[in-house]
């Protein structure tokens, strides 16, 4: 299944003591994988971690990963715990000559909102499991979120592959018709020349040089082969598709510029540039596509 790069997931996850892990990701277009993840400094430990887990599940895209713990205000402040930091910051500004003034209880109130394994009261494997379970989650709400607008966009280039097929079916009449109707207006000439109509050989001549001039057999086949491919991109799934169908496009343009340029015919060359602009409609959303 085709997947969108552009997404957004936030899971809070369930309060335990009093504290609940928030986390969000965001994800827009980026040709490869860039991760920039933003943890609480206490808990930067978790960093390599969480890298490997999202590049399990996202394979492009400049992905945005913010993670906090967010303190439920229920209760009271625990007495012990704050004597506890009283005693242990006397004493640090003791030793560095400071007064224990210093110590009071906005100062204490404030490092207990620093949450640290002591704080929390857990040890760190508990922390880890907990934060883990929390990202699986939230990576789960995002590819739900990128398969949804992956499959409107996968919609959507199909369509416009339909309609390429269709232009180059008709280009593939109208080229066979160009070259006969190229004879025909050589013999026309010929003719009003030698006042007779005649297979002459310098007819056949010109007509066998413009047929090879205005000949897009090759391009119109390659062109057939590449809608097969992609098409059959956008219907595989388990894979980061978008650098190929990004390849497919640009081969597509190519084709159909050096078809634009070999038409003899106004109608041909028309055909083509509606053929471009389907082309460059995809190559838009091309981008879009991890």
């Amino acid at each position: 299944m085709t997947r969108s790069m552009t997404a957004y997931s936030r899971v809070v996850s369930e309060e335990k003591r009093g504290l609940s892990w928030v986390v969000e990701i965001h994800s827009v277009n980026r040709r490869h994988l860039d991760l920039h993840i933003h943890l609480p400094k206490e808990f930067m430990c978790f960093d390599v971690d969480l890298r490997k887990e999202i590049s399990k599940s996202l394979f492009r895209g400049n992905v945005t990963v913010k993670v906090f713990l967010r303190k439920e205000q229920k209760g009271s402040v625990s007495l012990s715990l704050l004597k506890s930091l009283k005693k242990e910051w006397e004493k640090i500004a003791s030793d560095l000559g400071y007064s224990k003034e210093s110590i009071n209880l906005p100062f204490l109130l404030k490092e207990l909102e620093q949450s640290s394994f002591d704080a929390l009261g857990v040890g760190e494997k508990t922390i880890r499991a907990e934060l883990k379970r929390t990202m699986e989650k939230a990576l789960e709400l995002l590819i739900q979120m990128k398969t949804k607008e992956g499959k409107a966009l996968s919609i959507d280039l199909t369509k416009r592959l339909k309609s390429i097929s269709a232009h180059l079916n008709k280009i593939e009449k109208l080229a066979g018709a160009s070259v006969v109707k190229k004879k025909k207006k050589l013999l026309e000439v010929l003719a009003s020349v030698l006042e007779e109509s005649t297979e002459d050989e310098r007819v056949l001549r010109e007509v066998a040089i413009f047929a090879e001039k205005v000949d897009t057999s090759e391009e119109l086949t390659r062109l057939h082969s590449h809608i097969v491919q992609m098409a059959a991109l956008l219907e595989k799934a388990g894979q980061s598709k978008g650098k190929s169908l990004d390849f497919l496009t640009q081969e597509m343009l190519r084709e159909t510029n050096t078809i634009a340029s070999k038409a003899a015919d106004l109608k041909i060359t028309q055909l083509s540039l509606q053929i471009k602009g389907e082309l460059e409609k995809i190559k838009e959303q091309v981008q879009n596509i991890e």
